[in-house]
């Protein structure tokens, strides 16, 4: 009979094999979320390519995809522990590149969104007519909040005083999340637009779809598990 300090033997040789699944598996995933990346942005940029750049409305599509789909996404999953270029950095170098790369990612969406904005004004077109557009302009309203609350939380130790450095990150956590998520729906509902149907085939739009929508998940992962276990700190 297995007495209890064999049990717990046991136990201890189980954990580093069940580790070294998990930490595979995150390595797999990661992988796949990058490689749907590229695809998706290389492919959406060859559609802007044909569709000319000499339009207003292909820039639009061009950063706004940048924007959200390569940079907010390589932004946020850059900070998991999962994520394999990051991995070797410091905390802090992690969050100098996190900031870096979001502003610019920040900075495509809002000069693409402009874009379009002011292309319909030129062209006396209405705004925020559709679906897409409404989803897209409720993005925009928390890419603001998400910057305002990304400055405390950067400045968090200076702000203590005032403020807990766990609120002002959960809620940069929180307005981010919702930011992100929003910009990948509008990419997805944009999908049924003519500058896809007229240059692409109904696969390749099938496959952009669940590739943004599989990125939008796996991009997650990392967010959920921190948002998690600042909530768990708080209810202590």
């Amino acid at each position: 009979m297995f007495t209890a300090s064999d049990k717990e033997l046991v136990a201890d040789k189980k954990k580093p094999a069940e580790n070294e699944w998990i930490c595979m598996m995150e390595g797999i995933f990661n992988t796949l979320n990058h490689t749907m990346i590229g695809v998706v942005c290389i492919y959406t940029s060859w559609l802007c390519w044909i569709n000319g750049f000499e339009k207003l409305y292909t820039w639009h599509v061009f950063l706004t995809l940048i924007g959200y789909h390569l940079l907010m996404a390589e932004g946020i999953v850059l900070l998991y522990s999962g994520n394999g270029w990051t991995q070797k950095l410091t905390h802090s170098h992690k969050r100098t590149v996190h900031w870096l790369i979001e502003v610019v990612g920040c900075s495509c969406c809002v000069v693409g969104i402009a874009l379009e904005i002011y292309f319909r004004e030129s062209t006396n077109r209405r705004h925020f007519s559709s679906t897409h557009s409404i989803v897209g302009l409720v993005s925009l309203a928390f890419l603001a909040l998400t910057l305002v609350n990304g400055l405390m939380a950067l400045f968090a130790p200076e702000l203590r005083r005032r403020i807990r450095p766990i609120y002002s990150k959960l809620g940069h956590y929180l307005t981010g999340t919702v930011c992100y998520v929003l910009g990948m729906v509008a990419i997805v509902l944009a999908y049924e637009k003519k500058i896809y149907r007229q240059n692409t085939v109904t696969e390749g739009i099938t496959m952009m779809t669940v590739f943004t929508i599989a990125v939008t998940v796996l991009s997650m992962v990392g967010v959920v598990k921190t948002v998690y276990n600042q909530v768990k700190t708080l209810a202590k």
